[in-house]
């Protein structure tokens, strides 16, 4: 069974549709992990949301979702109306997501389905292959990292941006999103891939590319609004970049 992890959709279902079709997914065949940052900035949330939730409702034990930072602001912003947590949410794609749940008559309506199925994401996964988070492992104080199962609550899992952990963590590979490729990493619309650690969000929103990674193979599949659907799969020494 592959490993097919997608990074940080942002509301792009488009982009979305055409990289499931890319990389062939086969319910149940596949185990498939979402990343997290499935809402905000892009003009479809909604639309990912429900995608989603049909695709864990069709192979419940083959599907992950991850918590990512944006669906933590979602939540919260939901929850406490009048909030500083709304403005938060507002200024990080949060309008664009409210624009999507409105009805054609104007109303917003957010099913109650959509907040229920994002509060139940996990902050990890974990198979033969790798540990998924959304953002970074919690540092130990002594220089290393924790597994994650020691702190699923901590707030690093889906916020940090940790130069230490991309510089320096080792052990069995981590594949995170949350950090666009190329701001502190590897370079602009690549996934990044270290010995340890592999970097998924391509900044969907941003540039328009929407990416995953297969494992244990590490091929890469890409998917790009400004051309038309293709593959970039390189051989895995052509793809490794390491911190000196």
């Amino acid at each position: 069974m592959r490993t097919l992890v997608v990074g940080d959709i942002h509301g792009k279902r488009v982009l979305f549709e055409r990289l499931l079709e890319l990389m062939k997914y086969q319910p149940g065949e596949d185990r498939l992990v979402l990343i997290g940052d499935l809402i905000d900035r892009g003009e479809d949330s909604r639309g990912v949301v429900e995608r989603a939730v049909e695709l864990k409702q069709e192979a419940p034990a083959t599907v992950t979702v991850l918590k990512g930072n944006h669906e933590v602001m979602m939540l919260s912003a939901l929850a406490q109306p009048g909030s500083e947590e709304v403005e938060l949410w507002y200024i990080n794609g949060g309008i664009e997501t409210l624009q999507s749940y409105l009805d054609e008559e104007g109303s917003l309506v957010v099913p109650e389905e959509h907040c229920t199925f994002m509060d139940s994401l996990p902050t990890w996964d974990e198979d033969e292959h790798a540990i998924y988070v959304h953002a970074s492992l919690v540092e130990d104080g002594n220089g290393g990292f924790l597994h994650p199962k020691e702190t699923p609550e901590h707030p690093a899992l889906v916020w940090a941006r940790n130069r230490h952990f991309f510089a320096e963590y080792r052990g069995k590979t981590v594949v995170f999103g949350h950090t666009i490729t190329g701001m502190l990493f590897g370079e602009r619309e690549k996934v990044w891939l270290n010995k340890d650690l592999i970097g998924v969000d391509t900044g969907a929103y941003l540039t328009g590319v929407l990416s995953a990674i297969e494992l244990p193979s590490r091929k890469i599949f890409s998917v790009s609004e400004e051309a038309s659907v293709e593959e970039m799969a390189d051989s895995v020494a052509a793809k490794k970049r390491f911190w000196m």
